[in-house]
Parts: structure tokens; C-alpha cells; sequence
């Protein structure tokens, strides 16, 4: 009975961690079953890999037993053995590996059209097949609900925006190794869940050993920042009072040197994608959504991997067009009176925001993935 109460009144309960699980395994059952089979046709690459992969023994006491509880749901949803959402969710510690995606802007409320603050992030990955992208809510019984685009069947949260109007997002950047410590993505979700505010969010990063690198989006009704993340080092706080933008390397901290040639290209694209951010941020007097969407579909310098909406470009073998990162979805979080979110999953010069209303019943089509996958089969997909 519960069960049928969190489907179609889901505004007025929350429930537990393997209840969520459950209801996200049924939902995302496609989208889950598109990921597997995906990773079963290239197997012989991850088995490439394993050797690079890091101690999952010691990444799993910084995982809490809620989100342990979820994964346990999401297989009994889905019905697909445990084993294999547990591998589906690993899959964050292979794609690692692709740290020169995602370009993100955030406009404080003095230079938004309705006042409130306004952030956005493209979210790029490689691999793009094995990442069908969903909008899930999240309800964990005495903590924040929130709202955000997660790959389908995944435990492992890089964004949303929770009912106390906080909004939590990364852009990975380069980390020259591998520590131990909390992964990005479980602190993320901490933040959503555990947080009310900027300075919340921000005690929560100081009190934990980061494991990896990142620049971390915080924004609520007050305040706006980016958090410059890197393991083994104190966090750098920007404190964000005009707009401004971040693709994929530090401006504080230092950068790990380039010794390849793809090491390179790949900082020249990230350059690449930040000033042409900067370039479109002073174009503007007044920043509203319209014009956010109109930069995460932005193709300057491309379409391809320097261009803001991010397409694959073949550059060498087959692998490392499979590798290349390309934008696989975008969200705006729009902090003013009334909480509202736009996703379009799917690259969005292709792709329709849709609005959302914190609150507001998801489209059946975004939560199951649907609609990510019908894109993916697209010319631009």
C-alpha cells in the first residue's frame, strides 16, 4: 500500500531508502536495462580497465547505508540481480577517467531577469551510451527531498536542488591520483539531502576528506559560490557577486601538467569552452532562462568537443571516439519565489527544456528515461 501511495501521492510522504529504490527501479527500468546492455557489448574494455580501477573496499565505508538501502530497492524494482546495479553504479570510478567535461554558469539574482539566482550545467560525459540520463525526485524520510538528473538506476547524484532551495552541482576537474576519501558525487548528495543553505553545504566540504577534483556549484536565495576541489588540498571559495562561468580546470588551484598530446587538447578545449562562457556572460545586461538555454545549446567553435553544447568528434581510433566526451544533458536551477527546475535530457541544441515545478508531478517520459533515449537515437544524439 505504501508503495501505490509514494507513485500518486508522493507530495505528501516520504519513505525509506529501499522503498525509493524500488519505485526508481520500476520507473528506470529501460533506462537500466539500455546501461547493461551497453556494458555487456564492451566488456573486453572494462576488462582493460580493471587493473586502473581503485580499491572498491575502501570506497564503500565513505558510502552511507541509505544509499546502499536504495541500490538494494532499485534491483528488486527493476529486477535485474543485485550484482549488476551494484556494477551499473561502479561505473563512476571507470568514468573518472573523463575529467574534461561539463560547463556550468551562475548568475547571481542583481543580474537575473526575476531577481532570484540562476545557475545551469551542461553535463558532458564519454561513453555517452552507457549514461541514459533521468529527472528524479529523491524523498528520504527526514531529509531534504530534492530534484535532479541522475543516470538511470544510479545511486550517484553530480546535481539537483533541494526543498530548502539549495542547489548542489559539479564540473570534474583533472585529479593527479586516485585518494582515499569521500567520493564527489556521495558529498553532493549529502549537501541535497543534508543542507539547508550555502554555508551548510560549505561546512559539510570542510568537515570531510575529499576524494578527486572538481569545481563545486552552491547556490541559494542569498548566496552564491564555486567550491575549487582537490584532494589533499583545503577547498578555494569564490564567492560568486556577478556572472560568471567554469568549465573544467582550477583558477586557484594548480593544474596537473600536460605530458601527452591528448593532455593538451584537452586543456585547450576546456580554455576554449570558458571563454566563450565569458564572452556570452558580457554580452548580456539581464540573464534570464531563455538565455541560459540559449548558452548550454551555444556552437561556437564547433559543434564538437570545444564548443559549449559539446558533440563528438572523431580524433583517432574507434576507442577514442567512443572515449570523447560529449553533453548528455542540462539543467537550470532558478532560485527565485517559486522553485522551479528545466531539464532537457539529450545534447539541448536537439533537445526540449522541460519546466518543473519543485513539487510538480515528473512526465512519466523524463523519469523513465525515455526521452534521453529516444534522443540518443537521433542524428544528434
Amino acid at each position: 500500500m505504501r508503495f501505490y501511495i509514494f507513485c500518486y501521492m508522493w507530495k505528501i510522504i516520504m519513505v525509506t531508502p529501499y522503498e525509493q529504490g524500488v519505485y526508481r527501479g520500476k520507473s528506470e527500468v529501460e533506462s537500466i536495462r539500455h546501461t547493461l546492455d551497453e556494458m555487456a557489448s564492451i566488456q573486453n574494455f572494462f576488462e582493460i580497465q580493471k587493473k586502473e580501477s581503485p580499491d572498491m573496499e575502501a570506497l564503500v565505508k565513505y558510502i552511507p547505508k541509505r544509499y546502499q538501502e536504495e541500490l538494494k530497492g532499485i534491483a528488486e524494482g527493476s529486477g535485474f540481480p543485485e550484482e549488476r546495479i551494484f556494477a551499473l553504479n561502479s561505473l563512476f570510478y571507470v568514468l573518472r577517467m573523463f575529467s574534461e567535461g561539463c560547463t556550468s554558469f551562475i548568475i547571481p539574482g542583481t543580474r537575473t531577469e526575476s531577481g532570484g539566482n540562476l545557475l545551469m550545467k551542461n553535463r558532458d560525459l564519454g561513453f555517452r551510451r552507457l549514461n541514459p540520463q533521468v529527472c528524479a525526485y529523491s524523498r528520504l524520510d527526514g531529509l531534504n527531498a530534492f530534484i535532479g538528473v541522475v543516470n538511470g538506476g544510479c545511486i550517484n547524484w553530480y546535481q539537483g536542488v533541494n526543498e530548502k532551495k539549495l542547489a548542489v552541482f559539479n564540473n570534474h576537474t583533472p585529479s593527479p591520483k586516485f585518494e582515499e576519501g569521500i567520493p564527489i558525487p556521495v558529498l553532493l548528495r549529502r549537501m541535497l539531502e543534508e543542507c539547508d543553505d550555502v554555508e551548510e553545504a560549505l561546512g559539510l566540504i570542510k568537515k570531510n576528506r575529499i576524494n578527486g577534483g572538481s569545481n563545486v556549484f552552491l547556490g541559494d536565495t542569498e548566496r552564491t559560490v564555486v567550491v575549487e576541489l582537490k584532494s589533499g588540498y583545503p577547498p578555494y571559495i569564490w564567492n560568486i557577486t556577478k556572472p560568471d562561468c567554469r568549465a573544467n580546470h582550477y583558477i586557484f588551484h594548480d593544474n596537473p601538467k600536460q605530458v601527452t598530446e591528448r593532455d593538451y587538447l584537452l586543456k585547450q578545449q576546456t580554455l576554449t569552452r570558458y571563454e566563450r562562457g565569458k564572452q556570452l556572460l558580457a554580452q548580456c545586461e539581464k540573464i534570464g532562462v531563455s538565455k541560459m538555454q540559449g548558452f548550454s545549446r551555444d556552437h561556437a567553435h564547433g559543434p564538437g568537443s570545444s564548443s559549449i553544447c559539446r558533440h563528438i568528434v572523431f580524433i583517432g581510433t574507434p576507442m577514442s571516439k567512443l572515449m570523447s566526451s560529449s553533453t548528455i544533458s542540462s539543467q537550470i536551477f532558478d532560485l527565485s519565489e517559486t522553485l522551479v527546475t528545466y531539464v532537457a535530457l539529450g545534447q539541448p541544441c536537439g533537445s526540449e527544456f522541460h519546466k518543473i515545478k519543485f513539487g510538480d508531478e515528473i512526465p512519466k517520459e523524463l523519469r523513465s528515461g525515455d526521452v534521453w533515449l529516444k534522443n540518443q537515437k537521433s542524428p544528434n544524439g
